[in-house]
């Protein structure tokens, strides 16, 4: 017995070889439209000839036919078979199965074109990638080519200032002098945000993991603004907690750029009261610490609005800030990628005419070298090494530069010999040993870099001279690149007199 279900998708008949319908021998499938006999070519006009040119006692099949039966059309598939005495004809109902085929052709079809069109917006992404590069490319060569534009400028500025400062002064004058210094400082500050923005948004902040004491960080930081702060309302406390970890594993210069700046607004924003640094222990766990500063002051605070936008870039919270307090609105944004780049939180409290307080919290990797030494926590001073009688060669094309280095050497009595650029500094460093030689970076005829990579060939005079970079390239590949020509050290643009003094005297 076949299902009534199978039975409603075939029909099995027979005809004579001219058409004829003889019989019906099984199946349900449009069978009003095959009448006995009557001929299969009415339903079937398809068969024509067909039926004539079969084989004998060979299978036949013919797929993808349409008939149509009782106004609705169908797909069909047939099987023929040609014997002695008439013609089985197998009809399958193949409606459902090639509207499927169809919908997967179709689907096929579509997904063709969203491959090709993934394809071509691919190709587009590819370009558009490229010119955002080149784009980031060219803005990084302009960020360096204006760092060293302003701060050669920057650097006269900031050094005839400070030379003016060391002079006797009525106190008009030492007071415009203070002011044009500190706007200097800021200006400073300003270009140094640019930069580390501009190379964080490139991928180009590179941290450093090395022995850390948070505890001299923190004398570092209170011998600094102990010295800047000047107002006696505002009381600036340090505390550090007793379970502090002699040394972790850490950026230094990174953490003391966040602690900096955290630490310079709050000095910005608080008239009176009190400012407190604190740092202690919040977790440990097998491999590491993790720590938490807090900056708390009583200034002026911030309401919610301002507290949710206050890492963001460009942002200061009064219009007149930046006329009163300087500044571009970059510090706190650029701890907030600081704090991230180390795996940190940053998070801010805050209540107007109350004060705000900042909360750092960072982990920190397990200090454990086997030796157990320990950084001290006061630092020790270096013997100071006296310049004077030293010969020092300068290579220097910036006159004004050239007044405050003379300027400097010069108390120092050092036996200085200043020239303009790299050419006639290498005619000097043939014939004559120099007990250290500085060279700029950027100057005509012949640049540092060009020098240096001629130093070794030409002569031997000075093979064990130390040599520093003078330059306002100040980013950290530029320093490794100096350094890895062959520069003992560099000294940046701007610097100050002690700066100055202290680097060549590390490399003598």
């Amino acid at each position: 017995m076949i299902p009534a279900k199978i039975e409603d998708v075939f029909i099995h008949l027979t005809t004579d070889y001219s058409g004829v319908i003889k019989s019906i021998v099984a199946g349900k499938f449009a069978k009003t439209t095959f009448t006995i006999l009557e001929s299969i070519y009415d339903s079937c006009p398809f068969l024509e000839g067909t039926l004539d040119a079969l084989p004998f006692n060979e299978p036949f099949l013919l797929e993808g036919m349409v008939i149509v039966s009782k106004a609705i059309e169908y797909n069909i598939d047939l099987e023929l078979f040609k014997k002695e005495a008439c013609i089985d004809i197998l009809i399958h109902n193949r409606t459902n199965v090639y509207k499927y085929v169809n919908q997967l052709n179709q689907n096929r079809n579509d997904i063709f074109f969203i491959k090709r069109e993934l394809t071509e917006k691919n190709i587009e992404l590819e370009k558009l990638r490229k010119i955002a590069d080149k784009a980031n490319e060219e803005k990084s060569r302009f960020l360096a080519m204006m760092s060293h534009e302003v701060r050669n400028p920057l650097n006269s500025i900031l050094g005839y200032s400070e030379m003016i400062s060391a002079e006797k002064l009525n106190k008009k004058v030492a007071k415009y002098i203070k002011n044009l210094s500190s706007a200097g400082k800021n200006l400073k500050v300003i270009v140094d945000d640019i930069l580390d923005l501009s190379r964080i948004e490139a991928g180009k902040l590179r941290l450093v993991y090395e022995e850390v004491s948070i505890r001299n960080i923190i004398l570092d930081c209170k011998n600094d603004f102990q010295y800047l702060h000047t107002n006696k309302k505002v009381d600036l406390v340090f505390l550090t907690s007793e379970k502090l970890p002699d040394i972790v594993l850490g950026d230094s210069v990174r953490i003391r750029q966040i602690l900096s700046n955290l630490i310079s607004n709050a000095i910005k924003f608080t008239n009176k009261g009190s400012i407190v640094i604190s740092v202690k222990v919040v977790a440990e766990a097998e491999n590491e610490f993790t720590l938490i500063f807090e900056v708390t002051d009583s200034g002026r605070g911030m309401n919610e609005g301002q507290c949710l936008k206050i890492f963001e870039e460009y942002q200061q919270n009064e219009l007149n800030d930046y006329r009163i307090y300087g500044g571009a609105g970059l510090g706190l944004a650029i701890v907030n990628r600081l704090v991230k780049a180390m795996n940190g939180t940053i998070s801010v409290k805050s209540e107007l005419n109350v004060g705000s307080s900042f909360f750092v919290e960072i982990p920190f990797k397990k200090y454990s070298k086997l030796n157990n030494s320990v950084i001290p926590v006061e630092k020790i001073k270096k013997k100071n090494k006296d310049l004077k009688g030293k010969k020092i060669l300068v290579a220097e094309d910036d006159l004004m530069n050239q007044t405050i280095i003379r300027h400097i050497l010069k108390k120092e009595k050092v036996n200085l010999m200043l020239v303009n650029d790299g050419l006639e500094a290498l005619s000097k460093i043939k014939t004559a040993v120099f007990d250290v030689v500085l060279l700029d970076i950027n100057m005509p005829n012949m640049t540092g870099e060009e020098l240096m990579k001629k130093k070794d060939v030409i002569t031997n005079v000075n093979t064990t001279t130390p040599f520093l970079a003078l330059t306002a390239n100040t980013s950290t590949e530029d320093i490794e690149r100096y350094l890895t020509l062959g520069f003992s050290g560099v000294i940046s643009k701007p610097f100050t007199i002690t700066d100055f003094i202290e680097k060549i005297r590390d490399v003598l």
